[in-house]
């Protein structure tokens, strides 16, 4: 056997080895997207990536990349190279054991084949498939104009779906505010197993819950996010007032502040539409790529940022894995092939692929530039050998 093959399998050992170290206790971790690009204290934030905030220190880091959404969306249109998602419009994270065990999203407009009143998740070979039709919503709340676009979305512990909508929705089966009529700002509820829907509030409850927590009095207008936190709380976003059009609020106590939006560090005007609260257990080394298609002698350029002097790998492929196969903790687990033999090169390349944090969590690895010539698409994902955690995949181009 080759030293290369010995170093890439005894990595690849040690990689499944850590990954199934137990999680420590630790809070929960706020992940949001916004409904335009911003700036954030790390950089750009697109309307298709999502942060996460830590309330404890005050951080706000990266958690989903744009190439991360290239990597799930796929080929859209057919021209043999990733697609990037669109404006990532609800949110929801499963989560066990310090791993996250399942992703959901709705976008705010057409997809590829997912409409905005798709909800669609992440398969175990990264890839989106549907989870819930935009027609078995409209079906579901007896809505009569035809279409829906999901604004919010959570998934209760009972197995009940949360939604909040876009638009005020005529419905035959539900009343909020108006008779007959779901409100924007209102929270409905169905459960899939009993096909039976529900308010969980209603826009005027959620103007009462916002106006007492800012202390002032307020209409709140579209209810952007919806989460449930560790304790069963309703916890949400609202479009108005604009100064707090990036706020969490709870509905606890009458109505409280969670985190105000200066707290988040985000420039410019900033608004919350995707919402998901995770423990702290299931950090991961967050990875962007710059640029994420890369012309021919272009030197790419891969940032991690996470926890502080932990050593990481990036291992590569040209094909993709099974997650459901190779779990652990972090982003669900092995989103790449192992027999891949770019993947076996990427683990035995100390020099190109390896690296640490500094003290401030943050890490940076240059690629050396592709020769003209090469056009292909490569995976990415990153591992965390001191946390024993898997990042998130990306979706890389060669333009050739």
């Amino acid at each position: 056997m080759s030293d290369r093959n010995f170093v890439g399998r005894s990595a690849l050992a040690l990689l499944a080895s850590s990954a199934l170290a137990l999680p420590a206790s630790a809070q929960e971790q706020i992940l949001f997207s916004l409904s335009a690009g911003g700036t954030a204290p790390f950089g750009a934030l697109a309307d298709t990536e999502v942060a996460r905030f830590d309330p404890l220190s005050g951080r706000c880091l990266p958690w989903l990349s744009s190439a991360s959404g290239a990597f799930f969306a796929g080929d859209l249109d057919g021209d043999g190279d990733s697609d990037e998602w669109k404006d990532v419009d609800a949110l929801h994270v499963e989560q066990a054991g310090g791993r996250i065990t399942a992703l959901y999203v709705s976008f705010n407009a057409t997809t590829g084949p997912w409409l905005d009143g798709d909800v669609v998740r992440i398969g175990s070979d990264g890839l989106l498939e549907i989870a819930w039709t935009e027609a078995e919503l409209i079906a579901a709340f007896g809505f009569i104009d035809g279409q829906v676009d999901v604004d919010a979305f959570h998934v209760a512990p009972d197995g009940r779906l949360l939604l909040s909508f876009a638009e005020d929705e005529a419905s035959t089966l539900l009343s909020t505010d108006a008779t007959g009529v779901v409100t924007d700002g209102s929270v409905v509820t169905w459960d899939p197993l009993l096909a039976l829907p529900g308010v969980e509030t209603t826009e005027g409850a959620i103007d009462a819950l916002v106006s007492n927590a800012l202390g002032k009095s307020v209409k709140t207008g579209d209810t952007l996010s919806v989460a449930l936190d560790a304790g069963g709380a309703l916890c949400f976003t609202v479009q108005s007032p604009t100064s707090d059009d990036a706020t969490l609020f709870r509905a606890a106590n009458g109505g409280e502040v969670v985190v105000s939006e200066p707290a988040f560090q985000l420039t410019g005007s900033p608004e919350i539409d995707a919402l998901a609260l995770v423990d702290a257990a299931t950090e991961f080394l967050a990875t962007r790529v710059t640029p994420r298609s890369i012309p021919a002698n272009v030197s790419a350029t891969v940032t991690l940022d996470g926890a502080p002097n932990h050593a990481f790998v990036v291992t590569l492929s040209l094909t993709r894995g099974d997650a459901a196969s190779f779990t652990g903790r972090g982003f669900a687990g092995l989103f790449l092939d192992p027999t891949d033999l770019l993947f076996a090169a990427s683990l035995a390349d100390f020099t190109f692929t390896w690296g640490a944090t500094d003290g401030a969590g943050s890490a940076t690895l240059q690629f050396d530039p592709a020769p003209p010539g090469i056009a292909l698409t490569v995976f990415a994902q990153a591992y965390d050998f001191d946390g024993a955690t898997f990042g998130a995949p990306l979706a890389l181009e060669l333009e050739g």
